[in-house]
């Protein structure tokens, strides 16, 4: 039975009641670190414990202690496995690696071994993490779409991002960018999020989700504007693909179709040189051959460090160098401008193709049997590999929140049935 619901008859009712209101506030808690509380940490050294952490760690511990959750054996045996490998490649690594990092991704990902256990009311507990999610981001958006207006119009630059009026004791470290390359717009990030790219793709995961679930024009409205107001490519991308991509064989033909309808809207919209247009999002394709800028960073660079590695062959190529031996690493290039670690590059230099193999097959196991619409399962894989989300608790969090109740046969908990099993049986 479930944690996050009523457990079963057995039980008193007060006892149910109060089973689910812990339930509830789990879900909410959890929420509301990795959207609100998400710069609050208390600094041990360069690591950061943040609040997400903390609320990540309590509930992990609190359906374990309460013996609601269940393992997946084959998701067990993976880590395992995954275990292993990492642990021989920081033995026999020449590269500067962490231990600190190996152990993060360690803590990080074996929740993704359980989930919660088959109940009745399973249905009822997914419909409230996604329902809280979409709430709490709604929030977000609305906030956003204030500190854009005002941040831009009135320059009250105090609103630009909760970190500059934080205590130093309780800030969480951190790089942050707020202006576009060459310009002076201030980006909304909704106050609270580390970045503009933060509040575009967790935007664009509630509206996703919103789509799929309810679609209330209001919220979608909300979510869409701060989107906008982000200026970050990063979600729109994985929000496009999460609509577009097909969810069986039989979709292929409409999703060739969508694609092909997609790139030649683009393309004239690119051609017609509509006047804040090309400046505003066509332009960034630009940055892709411009060493320095955010585009080459994200795309291109990651590849070079990835390419010297599999180059070099041998153990490197199959086992890595080596937990957070990635950015330390960057200097064997030369370079001096940024390169970012996407999940796809910091996986495949630090743990190998083996890592990579096993490590994203752990992730996509869990998404994929989870009770989301595929849509969602999409956009969920997308930005994990493509985005530097493998580290990240923030969007760890999220991800496996989202996916934490499994895939049920109708019979068992509901799903697409109009009438619960001892009605049908009845007629």
């Amino acid at each position: 039975m479930t944690a996050l619901a009523e457990s079963g008859p057995s039980l008193s009712a007060t006892s149910e009641k109060e089973l689910s209101s812990v339930g509830r506030l789990a879900i909410r808690a959890a929420v509301t670190s990795t959207l609100f509380l998400t710069q609050i940490a208390y600094n041990i050294g360069d690591f950061p414990v943040t609040m997400e952490f903390v609320s990540y760690a309590a509930l992990v511990v609190y359906m374990l202690i309460s013996g609601h959750a269940t393992v997946s054996v084959p998701t067990i045996f993976l880590y395992i496995a995954t275990v292993t490998c990492a642990l021989a490649a920081m033995k026999l690594t020449v590269l500067p690696a962490s231990s600190s990092s190996l152990l993060l991704l360690f803590a990080l990902y074996a929740p993704f071994s359980f989930r919660l256990r088959a109940g009745p009311d399973l249905k009822a507990v997914h419909e409230a993490i996604q329902g809280t999610f979409v709430s709490a981001t709604t929030v977000i958006a609305i906030i956003a779409i204030a500190q854009f207006a005002i941040v831009n119009a009135l320059k009250v630059n105090a609103l630009t991002n909760i970190y500059f009026i934080l205590p130093e004791a309780i800030r969480g470290g951190g790089t942050y960018t707020f202006l576009r390359e060459g310009g002076s717009l201030v980006k909304a990030n909704g106050f609270f999020l580390r970045e503009s790219a933060d509040l575009s793709l967790m935007t664009a995961l509630a509206l996703l989700i919103e789509i799929s679930t309810r679609a209330r024009f209001v919220i979608i409205g909300a979510l869409a504007a701060a989107l906008l107001c982000s200026f970050s490519g990063s979600g729109m991308l994985a929000l496009m693909l999460g609509l577009v991509l097909p969810r069986t064989v039989g979709r292929l033909p409409l999703f060739v179709a969508s694609a092909t309808t997609l790139i030649l809207v683009m393309l004239m919209l690119y051609y017609a040189d509509i006047p804040g247009i090309n400046n505003l999002f066509f332009d960034r394709l630009a940055e892709i051959n411009q060493p320095g800028t955010s585009g080459y960073a994200r795309y291109v660079a990651p590849k070079a460090m990835v390419d010297l590695n599999l180059h070099n062959g041998g153990i490197g190529m199959w086992l890595g160098n080596g937990g957070g031996s990635y950015l330390r690493s960057t200097m064997l290039l030369r370079v001096k401008y940024e390169i970012a670690d996407p999940t796809w590059a910091k996986l495949t230099f630090e743990y190998g193709l083996l890592g990579l193999a096993l490590l994203g097959s752990i992730f996509a196991i869990r998404v994929y049997s989870s009770a989301l619409d595929v849509r969602i399962c999409n956009y969920i894989l997308f930005v994990w590999v493509v985005n530097s989300a493998v580290l990240k608790i923030q969007y760890v969090l999220v991800f496996w929140l989202l996916t934490l109740v499994p895939k049920i046969p109708a019979r068992r908990n509901g799903f697409g049935s109009s009438a619960p099993p001892s009605t049908r049986n009845s007629q």
